[in-house]
């Protein structure tokens, strides 16, 4: 048996002032959390906040790095994802490693990776039928985090 492709992938489930920034995917036309793939020599904190800059045009702050302090044999800490999946996207998979973030500035520049960017109050998710229920489950976990 084949062995399917796996590539490793972070995401941002930002929320400022209570509502949740997605993404309107081209490709897959759901709203989904801005995100991608983690590049060679990149570490996740690194890819998620790239990853929202370019799809977004913010600047992400990451919110939880835990609670162990760094030690003098720590090259840097890193931000702990809130929660990991694996899923399909047709002929792979991805691993993909969420975020909770927030910004300063909610000013969005839109790419040509995304149809439209909306911030959204989690009744407004709920009503949307192209968001996948862990997507709704998560931002939902979000927004209750961060107040």
């Amino acid at each position: 048996m084949e062995k399917i492709k796996t590539d490793l992938t972070v995401g941002a489930c930002i929320v400022n002032e209570s509502k949740v920034l997605l993404v309107l995917h081209a490709k897959l036309n759901k709203w989904l959390f801005p995100g991608g793939h983690i590049e060679n020599n990149e570490t996740p904190d690194e890819a998620v906040i790239r990853e929202v800059k370019e799809e977004t045009g913010l600047s992400l702050k990451l919110l939880d790095y835990g609670k162990i302090l760094e030690t003098p044999d720590v090259i840097k800490r890193l931000a702990i994802p809130f929660y990991s999946n694996l899923h399909s996207v047709g002929d792979h998979n991805h691993y993909c490693a969420f975020y909770l973030g927030n910004v300063e500035n909610n000013k969005i520049i839109k790419n040509i990776e995304s149809k439209e960017i909306k911030w959204f109050s989690l009744e407004e998710i709920e009503r949307l039928d192209n968001v996948p229920k862990n997507v709704k489950l998560m931002a939902a976990f979000g927004v209750e985090k961060v107040k």
